[in-house]
């Protein structure tokens, strides 16, 4: 997959330096115009449109006021020409997103692009491996963006490596322990430990554990909780298997789990719980009759499964908005936390009803 460039504006007509409304027509607007209206000079109008330069705070507001009333918005290409900006902005998504069964990293789409337009930049998405950033390195070298998010980390990664040894501004919608980066991210070890304790207080005991790559941080952070929980409990898991990302996967590791008969199957994300459910209703088994089923990411097919799942909630639009307003603060040079939190909530439904 190409680079897409995901601009939520391309339906705008290009004016001679921004466009406003007069009535219901769409009517060419110019600094000098504002600035004649205002009695100011077309400097002042256009540092205050930048947020460069020193202007007081009566006549930002005069020309702030102006400007929303009028609807003026500023040509994109004038305005980057004035800042020395691109008014792009990355989102690096995995590659392996692309196969259409991670519904998280649609919604990250999306959630990004909105939350840029509002602040009046777009987003360039950039395909990478673990090991090859060459389609994110080929965007910062020319100059195409002004900041990126990588949106899932792993070990050894290739995009992370290149990132901190460019001057580029970026954030990490994840969790790590690592120095000198911006992130953002709901805690994932704390909601999965405290999922974990809520299943053992039910009295279950007998817990299998189905996980997806080791290479992905947030996994091992979710095995962390879980496995804290449990020894908490002084409760081992009867199986516990990692890599589980086909259906055939799913199939080898619940025929396996069902010989020692489970109280309950823990997913580490909703695609792999999705799998798992779908193997529990062929093979007969009832949930939660048979045996209860949670998974450590939440997703509105859990929600509407019959029965509905017991997950970790944690709303991927206030992940997304949280970390895309980080980055444009970071772009604008503003102050922010390096470690910003995002809340989460453990939901328990009928899937581990007792």
């Amino acid at each position: 997959m190409s680079n897409r460039l995901l601009n939520f504006r391309s339906g705008d007509k290009p004016m001679e330096e921004g466009r406003g409304l007069a009535g219901d027509d769409r009517m060419p607007m110019t600094i000098a115009d504002i600035a004649k209206e205002l009695g100011v000079s077309k400097s002042t109008v256009s540092r205050v449109i930048s947020g460069k330069g020193r202007i007081g705070d009566e006549t930002r507001n005069r020309v702030q006021s102006w400007i929303r009333r009028h609807n003026y918005i500023p040509n994109s290409t004038a305005r980057a020409l004035a800042s020395n900006r691109t008014y792009n902005v990355a989102v690096v998504i995995p590659r392996d997103a692309d196969r259409g069964d991670v519904p998280f990293f649609q919604d990250c789409l999306v959630g990004l692009a909105e939350t840029f337009a509002s602040r009046g930049y777009a987003a360039v998405l950039s395909v990478v491996d673990a090991s090859d950033a060459s389609s994110l390195e080929n965007l910062v070298r020319n100059r195409k963006v002004d900041g990126a998010i990588l949106t899932r980390l792993v070990e050894n990664d290739a995009s992370l490596d290149f990132l901190k040894d460019d001057a580029l501004p970026f954030v990490v919608m994840g969790t790590s322990d690592e120095e000198g980066l911006y992130t953002v991210d709901s805690d994932n070890f704390a909601g999965c430990y405290e999922l974990t304790k809520l299943l053992l207080g039910l009295g279950l005991r007998k817990l299998v554990f189905l996980a997806g790559s080791r290479e992905h941080e947030v996994n091992l952070l979710r095995h962390k909780g879980f496995l804290e929980a449990c020894e908490g409990e002084d409760v081992k898991p009867v199986l516990e298997e990692w890599d589980v990302e086909t259906v055939q996967d799913v199939s080898r590791a619940l025929e396996r789990s069902v010989e020692q008969f489970p109280c309950c199957i823990v997913c580490t994300d909703d695609v792999i719980c999705g799998k798992a459910l779908a193997w529990l209703e062929k093979k007969g088994y009832s949930v939660p009759g048979d045996v209860k089923v949670a998974s450590f990411y939440d997703s509105e097919a859990l929600k509407t499964h019959v029965p509905p799942v017991t997950a970790l909630s944690v709303s991927s639009w206030e992940l997304c908005r949280t970390a895309g307003n980080a980055l444009i603060d970071l772009v604008e040079e503003k102050s922010i936390d390096s470690r910003i939190p995002v809340g989460y909530q453990v939901k328990i439904r009928e899937s581990t009803r007792v």
